[in-house]
């Protein structure tokens, strides 16, 4: 937990106080608050001024306002992923006291901020006030990296520099500097974008170019665990109950095609009946859509061997949680030699970047390949029509369902083939069987 205490580390009569905010082992950060008191007037045992005069008292007062507020402004930063810095700490310090000059919102970074700010003020493309946590933390995580990129030029960005020779130059930096993605770079571009654009509505000038900076998406192959791949994982014996209770929660999602965000959720107080039917329903954390699970005997064996409960979590945090399954998967497809070589994106260690190439598939494991294997798997099988599985998925077009699942509109036609010659095979061994007996009979 943070803690705050104010110092001095002067004996002078005017002697600056200074806030330390210690946010865990070796994680400490010291400002100036930009009050003064003399070293005789201060308590090094209270932490705070003697309370011998009004003067001091009211100054104590000040102080434990301002601890306060940062308390405050830290479980903020805490929800939606601000990094607490040391000049994150002076921001907050003169925006406390009201010494902050007023913004300039001509400037990228501080509409950044201000567009940040009023996210939960915003209504969606879909009528939806206010958007999820996990949006906050996106632009966010843009909005730092863009401060990061201007202290990097050592020149101050203004909406309307945002052209097409920005975008390369942001592009080059992303790339050399950041060492990120193609398809990391392809959305920021377009986070980028979406902040301009709204600038372009509160009537802020912005370049002629602003409608050619694009983002772009890199098609990535489609990884996924085959049914038989999910029969030797469920086979495997292992030692370690934390790849027990993450193979629990693989087979689980990939016979309810959620997100990882809406699987490591699920509790049993999801679980309702329908007409003598038992369903996991829930609402979409990413699409706010509510969904209708059958619960499939895959799913129902996991939920009786643990008494009708979901397997526990490895930890109180949810995105340590998620840190920990993709981790813990690559291990027990490792340990259960899900060994097939497939083209795929690994992270590199050495380069700290993500390759493309060939790779044994336990690899290229993570918590997605829970979704995608469910569509892929289930895509193709005339018993289980595709607006079905999109009603799981909660893909709002068959065509975004087949790019998810890489299926060309071609592959109808292979489906329909399937299809005509089993019914073939049928009626042929319908007709022999029906010779035989007429056979017999004569």
């Amino acid at each position: 937990m943070a803690t705050i205490k104010y110092l001095l580390q002067s004996k002078s009569d005017n002697a600056p106080i200074y806030l330390r905010l210690s946010l865990g082992r070796g994680n400490t950060i010291k400002r100036k608050t930009g009050l003064y008191i003399g070293f005789n007037a201060w308590s090094t045992a209270t932490g705070l001024p003697k309370q011998n005069d009004p003067d001091n008292k009211n100054l104590t007062e000040d102080l434990r306002e301002l601890k306060s507020f940062v308390h405050k402004q830290l479980n903020d930063a805490g929800t939606t992923g601000v990094e607490v810095t040391g000049d994150w700490l002076t921001t907050n310090i003169d925006k406390h006291f009201k010494r902050v000059k007023e913004k300039n919102l001509d400037y990228l970074i501080e509409y950044g901020e201000y567009f940040i700010k009023n996210l939960n003020y915003k209504v969606t493309d879909k009528g939806k006030n206010g958007v999820s946590k996990s949006t906050q933390k996106k632009y966010r995580t843009i909005v730092n990296k863009l401060i990061s990129y201007q202290n990097h030029i050592g020149k101050t960005i203004l909406i309307k520099d945002v052209d097409s020779t920005f975008r390369i130059e942001l592009m080059e930096y992303f790339k050399k500097v950041d060492n990120l993605s193609d398809n990391t770079i392809g959305r920021y571009l377009k986070f980028v974008k979406s902040i301009c654009l709204d600038a372009k509505r509160e009537g802020i000038s912005t370049s002629g170019q602003l409608e050619y900076f694009k983002g772009f998406t890199v098609k990535a192959p489609k990884v996924v665990l085959s049914f038989e791949e999910l029969e030797t994982l469920k086979k495997k014996n292992f030692s370690n109950e934390n790849h027990e209770v993450a193979r629990d929660w693989l087979i689980i999602g990939c016979y309810t095609g959620q997100r990882v965000s809406d699987l490591l959720r699920m509790n049993s107080s999801f679980i309702e009946e329908i007409r003598n039917f038992q369903f996991i329903v829930l609402e979409q954390i990413k699409t706010g859509k509510l969904v209708q699970i059958p619960i499939h005997k895959e799913v129902k064996s996991i939920l009786d061997k643990r008494n009708g409960e979901f397997p526990p979590l490895f930890t109180s945090n949810m995105d340590s949680n998620k840190a920990l399954f993709n981790r813990y998967l690559k291990q027990l497809c490792k340990l259960a030699e899900i060994n097939t070589v497939v083209e795929g994106n690994a992270f590199d260690p050495k380069t700290k970047r993500t390759t493309s190439g060939t790779f044994e598939k336990h690899k290229l494991v993570s918590s997605h390949i829970c979704r995608r294997s469910f569509a892929t798997n289930f895509y193709g099988n005339r018993n289980y029509p595709t607006p079905l599985l999109m009603n799981i998925t909660a893909h709002s077009t068959e065509r975004m369902f087949l790019d998810y699942i890489g299926k060309k509109p071609i592959d109808y036609g292979l489906q329909l083939a399937e299809i005509w010659a089993k019914d073939a095979l049928r009626e042929s061994k319908e007709t022999t069987i029906k010779i035989v007996k007429n056979a017999s009979n004569n």
